[in-house]
C-alpha cells in the first residue's frame, strides 16, 4: 500500500506490545486463546495487520517501526516481516513496554529532533478506516501550529463507551485544537456519563508530534535514561539488529516514575483534535471486545459520518 504524498513523511511507530485482553476465537482459523491485536476479530486480516496498513498510509515502510513482547514473539514476527531488524523495538517483559517505545522515539529524535513522529495502537478496532487516516492527515497539517508540538486524537464516543480513558479537555487561548488537562482512567459509568456531558472525550492513544518534544519529556522524567536507551540503540543499529530493551535497564525505575513518563497530560502537555464517526474501540478489557463482538454481529451496516469539528482547528487569535 503506497502512502499518501506529503512533502515530509513522518515517522510511524506501531505499538505491538500493549497490554490486552485474550482473544478466544469462535472461528477455525483462530483456535487459541492470543492477545487481541493479533486476532482477526471478525475480518480477514488481524488488528495488527490492520495498524501496520494505517501506517502505510501516511509513512513509507522504511519509516515505520515497530514494538514488540518477546513472549509473543511467534504472534508478531509473521506480520512483521518487512520491518528491518534495527527498527524492531523488543521489550523481555510487560513491565518494559513503554521503554520500548520510548527507545523507538529516540532513535528517531537522534537523527534529528524535527521529525515528525506518528504512534499507533495495534491494540483497537475501527469501523471506517477513512475517517482514521483522514484526521491523521489533519493532524499532520496542523501540528506546526501546536505549540506544545504534540497531540492525540481524541474521540467522540457514537453511544455508551466500555472501559475506556477520557481525556478532560478545554478551549486553549490560542492555536488549533482542545488543550488537554488530564485524563480519567477507566470510569465508571456513572462517572463516564457525568464527563461526556462536560465535553470529555475518549482517549484513543494515537500520538502526533516532533520527535524532539517526545524526547524531551523522556528526559525531564527520567534524565539518566536518555543515555542508557541510546546506548542500546546503537550497539543494535550497529549490529543490525533488534534492540531490546532488557530487564537491567529498567528495573531500578519506580512504576510512578514509568508512569509519569507515558505520553498523558498534564505531565505531556498535548492538544487534542476530536474525532467522530470511525467507530472506535480501545478494547481495553474483555468486557469491551466482548460488546464490540456483539456490537458487529448485529449492525453491519452502520454509517458513521462526520469527522473533524472545524471550529476545534481554526487558529484563534
Amino acid at each position: 500500500m503506497t502512502p499518501r504524498r506529503m512533502p515530509t513523511p513522518p515517522w510511524c511507530i506501531v505499538m505491538a506490545d500493549e497490554s490486552s485482553p485474550v482473544w478466544v476465537s469462535s472461528t477455525e482459523c483462530e483456535d487459541q486463546p492470543m492477545p487481541v491485536q493479533y486476532s482477526r476479530f471478525g475480518g480477514s486480516t488481524t488488528l495488527l495487520q490492520r495498524a501496520m496498513r494505517r501506517a502505510a498510509q501516511i509513512a513509507p515502510v522504511s519509516q515505520v517501526l515497530v514494538t514488540g513482547l518477546e513472549e509473543c514473539r511467534q504472534l508478531w514476527e509473521p506480520t512483521l516481516w518487512c520491518v528491518r531488524p534495527q527498527q524492531r523495538f523488543v521489550s523481555e517483559c510487560r513491565a518494559g513496554t513503554f521503554l520500548a517505545t520510548a527507545a523507538a522515539v529516540l532513535s528517531i529524535a537522534e537523527a534529528s529532533p524535527s521529525r515528525v513522529v506518528v504512534m499507533l495502537p495495534s491494540r483497537c478496532c475501527v469501523s471506517q478506516e477513512s475517517i482514521i487516516t483522514g484526521a491523521l492527515e489533519r493532524a499532520l497539517e496542523v501540528l506546526p501550529r501546536v505549540p506544545e508540538g504534540a497531540l492525540t486524537l481524541a474521540m467522540r464516543d457514537r453511544e455508551e463507551a466500555i472501559d475506556e480513558d477520557y481525556l478532560v479537555v478545554g478551549r486553549p487561548c490560542a492555536g488549533p485544537g482542545l488543550g488537554v488537562y488530564g485524563i480519567a482512567r477507566q470510569p465508571t459509568a456513572w462517572v463516564a456519563r457525568h464527563l461526556r456531558r462536560q465535553g470529555a472525550l475518549v482517549a484513543s492513544g494515537i500520538m502526533i508530534g516532533y520527535a524532539g518534544a517526545f524526547a524531551a519529556h523522556i528526559s525531564r522524567q527520567w534524565p539518566g535514561l536518555t543515555l542508557q536507551l541510546n546506548k542500546v540503540i546503537a550497539a543494535a543499529a550497529k549490529a543490525s539488529a533488534e534492540c531490546e530493551v532488557s530487564l537491567p535497564l529498567d528495573r531500578h525505575i519506580a512504576r510512578h516514575v514509568v508512569n509519569s513518563m507515558r505520553w498523558r497530560a498534564p505531565t505531556f502537555r498535548q492538544r487534542a483534535l476530536s474525532v467522530e464517526g470511525c467507530g472506535w474501540s480501545s478494547l481495553r478489557s474483555a468486557r469491551a471486545v466482548a460488546c464490540e463482538r456483539e456490537r458487529r454481529s448485529t449492525n453491519t451496516s452502520v454509517d458513521w459520518r462526520v469527522t473533524l469539528n472545524a471550529e476545534e482547528l481554526r487558529p484563534m487569535h
